[in-house]
């Protein structure tokens, strides 16, 4: 009776382990990121710019259908950084894979880090399953930001601009010293109306996740170098692997269109706008974000 009581309390912690989403840090040999590991269900490594991001990017829901595996710089070595290439990140996310010993990962980029689940998928076609982004552009060059300047200026509201005037002769007034990060967080908050759909949504909670987690050494050298003047878009169109590209509607620094027809090439290319959210959508529109990302996971498994 006491063998029968012990083991049901032994089962009993481990459901509930599993579904805390109690999280792992991946000890890789000569990885150049930390990885956090948290979830249940299929692999999918997330790139964001930090742990802390990530965590606050997804929800719980999600965490009951995928194990997420978060991509952080925050403790990467000097000598890692002066050297970092789009290569150099796609060959950390396959130790990963190595690590972990399964034939196929997939991976999920928000933002700048939208090529990367691309790259991958370029490099080990025979070992992704799924390429994720969101709130991405195509290519980095002076024409995604020419496209991303003329649609703030044809499509905003004055009232949307306007906001942002404000928001922006706020941040010049602020002369408080500050480091690095505090003034991108600061840079991101008086952009909000260009990036939400609601043009005063409170973005404390992102920015609190953000605030001394990001590696803005990493950030800079990612989008200033290794993205600097960035175009694979026509190889991209090789991709055999599934392909989701999330958008949406209000989000001025990517705009959407760039990727309605992106994929036409691609034998499984899915694109997704939310007219009701902009760069974050896992934010804004939580519930439909998740319902999104579970139903296409469901249909590619």
């Amino acid at each position: 009776m006491r063998t029968k009581i012990l083991l049901f309390f032994v089962v009993i912690s481990i459901f509930i382990r599993c579904k805390s989403h109690n999280s792992e840090i991946l000890n890789i040999p000569g990885s150049i990121f930390q990885y956090t590991l948290e979830g249940n269900g299929p692999y999918i490594v997330t790139f964001t710019g930090s742990e802390n991001l990530g965590r606050s990017l997804y929800s719980n829901r999600l965490r009951d259908h995928v194990t997420f595996i978060h991509a952080d710089p925050q403790l990467m070595a000097a000598s890692s950084l002066d050297t970092l290439t789009m290569n150099s990140v796609i060959d950390d996310i396959e130790r990963v894979r190595l690590y972990l010993g399964v034939e196929r990962i997939s991976i999920m980029g928000h933002s700048m880090f939208g090529p990367v689940p691309l790259e991958y998928a370029l490099k080990y076609p025979e070992h992704t399953k799924w390429s994720i982004l969101s709130g991405a552009l195509p290519f980095t060059t002076k024409l995604a930001f020419d496209l991303s300047r003329a649609y703030w200026d044809s499509s905003a509201t004055l009232e949307r601009k306007a906001i942002r005037d404000e928001n922006l002769r706020h941040l010049l007034n602020d002369t408080v010293n500050k480091s690095i990060s505090e003034k991108f967080w600061d840079q991101y908050k008086a952009d909000v109306p260009m990036r939400f759909a609601d043009p005063n949504f409170d973005m404390s909670g992102l920015e609190e996740a953000g605030r001394g987690s990001t590696n803005m050494a990493f950030v800079n050298r990612f989008w200033g170098v290794v993205l600097n003047n960035y175009d694979n878009s026509s190889k991209y169109q090789g991709i055999n692997t599934p392909v989701l590209v999330i958008s949406g509607k209000y989000d001025f620094g990517a705009p959407y269109f760039l990727w309605k027809d992106f994929g036409k090439n691609m034998p499984d290319y899915t694109f997704h706008i939310f007219e009701d959210a902009g760069h974050n959508p896992m934010l804004e529109v939580p519930d439909k974000f998740d319902q999104l990302l579970i139903d296409w996971i469901s249909s590619h498994k």
